[in-house]
């Protein structure tokens, strides 16, 4: 196909940040003011469409079959030509910032352009002419081409970059081959976000208004009875803590509002930092994100990024991030839903105690079915402990599965040497064993139960001794870290392009090469997708032990996004990590196979997939039955019958979105 590189300058009373692409480009007062192109290796074309340039050769060279339209963040693109008009389908775009993920580099063009040393490089004063010409001015009129002729021809020239940043990121990005798989399901994520989900508006209004108004009388009272005028005050709260405590305070971050919670018996500063930790209730805050970038249908659409995560390429969640939703445990929750529609803030308080926590609660039930249609809610049971077991072959983990036994009991009982009767629900022994199980296989070690172990199941001087009992009952996971590590180190140190092959039981569970272009560590995964470690050498690091001894290591490093601080950095892996990356990665495969499934199953619109589970509308009838979801779901892909998954999905039907 012809490549077209393609970047527009627009404009639009909507904030694009909150308000999202879909209501951004929907919103009347949206226009396409400039177009920039190229085709192939040939000059950018610059069209001002403010000055009335003829845009007929650029709206008849991308209706044509035979193109195909490359743009950073390609469904921008896509969504603002739909806005006027021209309707084209997913499969017809190619987005360089997918591609720069899938290959393991940055999203955001002016971070890639870096990192892959662009010739072509931003110009430094396009945010300010952002700020001039894209968007409303601060007394709410718009400033035009004519009133700013040279700063617009600047603008041009900017646009001018981008088009070539993009031209160049695909050039150097060549030598990466995407699968067609993955380039079919990166054009059905854009179907899911076209589709969107419904929110009931009246819940998220009430609630967000609820919530103001409770954290108004909040502040009112904490400034009564400690003359504290803002909880976000950040000095008021310290200089209030060192009065009463004596305790000088450096920050008041979350851990630390923790630790001093724990540590401090002044029943005042209790107080008053329980307020503080409500006024940064973050989860709340959704209802006013959804309400920012529901659209005119009352819908919200546009709420995941396809390989968001580009180590697994798992999807990342934007606007209302529906990946890190609170779970709800309410008892009649119907009901609880109506009376924060129809109650006051006095009455609420009086049923439900902490009403902040309450709502919280009812942000994932925001989230509706329509007249007429139901959600299907289906869930992968423990998929990464299924993944792991087949892949590692650990043969006693894959026949718990295979039997629907209960891996946290068989676990425990391992670990322990004890029979499975006696590490049943309920006993400290199963509690024990589902600590283990979440934090240990990936080669966790103590501080790795200490951050799973909320409850404080196991006593801090049995730790290490758990840890080894749990690694002595599943040495082949420990073996497939070895493995994993082994051969990584030997491509990395070798730079063989020839693929390496990790085998077990007979069964190649990935394998390891290297790319040249990148000076890459590639996994290629048992789907055929390969994940991507660029700029990957051996070093030397200085590993402490608890005790303070220390040694040496040689450890595979290489570059990538810190995900605390999300600069580009150098980052380092071993086996247990190389494991986690395999297993997840295969886990997302077996996803994303679940959800072309169900998305072939007829009158049925997947509107939501959250981690390991789907969220579907069907209409509300007989024809498919939430067995038909969790049966698509289960339906393995050619590759994965080698292992033999013995994959379960368990869902349930309800007219708002749940955690059952």
């Amino acid at each position: 196909m012809i490549k077209v590189y393609v970047d527009f300058e627009t404009y639009s009373e909507e904030p694009i940040k909150s308000a999202g692409m879909y209501r951004y480009t929907q919103h009347p007062s949206f226009e396409i003011m400039l177009i920039g192109y190229a085709i192939e290796d040939g000059p950018v074309k610059i069209v001002d469409l403010l000055n009335m340039d003829d845009s007929s050769e650029f709206r008849g060279l991308i209706m044509r079959n035979d193109v195909l339209i490359v743009a950073h963040n390609a469904a921008f693109e896509r969504l603002c030509l739909d806005a006027i008009g021209i309707s084209i389908p997913p499969i017809r775009f190619m987005c360089t910032a997918s591609k720069s993920l899938y290959s393991g580099f940055p999203e955001k063009l002016a971070i890639v352009s870096e990192v892959l040393k662009l010739k072509e490089g931003k110009l430094g004063t396009g945010l300010a002419l952002i700020k001039l010409f894209c968007v409303p001015q601060k007394d709410g009129s718009r400033v035009w081409p004519w009133q700013h002729p040279e700063k617009w021809e600047e603008f041009k020239e900017y646009l001018k970059y981008d088009v070539l940043s993009e031209r160049e990121i695909d050039k150097k990005l060549s030598h990466i081959i995407v699968p067609r798989d993955e380039i079919e399901l990166a054009a059905l994520d854009q179907e899911i976000n076209d589709r969107g989900m419904s929110i009931d508006q009246e819940l998220a209004r009430a609630a967000d208004s609820l919530y103001k108004e409770y954290l108004q009388r909040l502040t009112q009272q904490i400034n009564k009875a400690y003359g504290i005028t803002s909880l976000k005050s950040g000095k008021q709260l310290q200089d209030f803590i060192k009065r009463r405590t004596g305790i000088a305070v450096p920050d008041l971050q979350k851990t630390t509002v923790a630790t001093l919670l724990k540590e401090v018996t002044d029943p005042h500063v209790k107080r008053v930092l329980e307020a503080r930790k409500l006024v940064y209730f973050t989860s709340i805050a959704k209802y006013a994100a959804m309400l920012d970038c529901v659209c005119a249908d009352g819908r919200i659409r546009g709420l995941y990024r396809y390989y968001g995560a580009n180590r697994t390429g798992r999807f990342a969640g934007r606007m209302v991030q529906t990946q890190n939703l609170t779970k709800n445990f309410l008892d009649h929750i119907e009901q609880v839903r109506k009376d924060i529609k129809t109650m006051e803030l006095d009455d609420l308080i009086l049923l439900y105690s902490n009403v902040p926590y309450t709502l919280s609660q009812l942000i994932r039930t925001a989230f509706v079915a329509p007249k007429g249609k139901i959600f299907r809610v289906a869930d992968f049971s423990a998929i990464e402990a299924r993944v792991l077991a087949c892949l590692a072959g650990e043969t006693w983990r894959v026949d718990v599965f295979k039997h629907n036994g209960d891996i946290y009991v068989t676990s425990a009982a391992r670990t322990f040497n004890m029979d499975e009767s006696e590490c049943g629900k309920h006993t400290p022994w199963r509690a024990k064993g589902k600590v283990t199980e979440l934090a240990l296989g990936y080669g966790g070690w103590v501080g790795a139960i200490k951050q799973m172990d909320t409850s404080h199941a196991i006593p801090e001087e049995d730790i290490k001794n758990i840890i080894l009992k749990w690694r002595d009952a599943s040495p082949k996971i420990v073996a497939l870290w070895r493995l994993l590590e082994d051969t990584a180190k030997r491509v990395v140190s070798s730079r063989s392009i020839k693929p390496r092959p990790v085998i077990v039981d007979g069964r190649t569970v990935c394998s390891f090469s290297w790319l040249n272009e990148f000076s890459a560590l590639v996994m290629t995964l048992p789907s055929g997708r390969s994940l991507y470690y660029p700029g990957a050498y051996m070093r030397h690091k200085t590993i402490t032990y608890d005790n303070g001894d220390s040694r040496e290591v040689e450890c595979v490093s290489y570059q990538g996004m810190d995900q605390t601080s999300g600069k580009w950095v150098t980052l380092d892996t071993y086996g247990g990590k190389l494991c986690e990356n395999l297993t997840q990665a295969v886990a997302r495969d077996l996803l994303t196979n679940g959800l072309r499934n169900v998305d072939e199953l007829p009158q049925i619109g997947i509107v939501g997939h959250v981690h390991d589970e789907v969220i579907a509308e069907d209409d509300d009838n007989d024809v498919n039955t939430i067995e038909d979801v969790c049966e698509a779901m289960c339906i393995l892909p050619e590759w994965a019958k080698v292992f033999d998954m013995p994959l379960n999905a368990e869902g349930f039907n309800s007219y708002f979105y749940k955690k059952d």
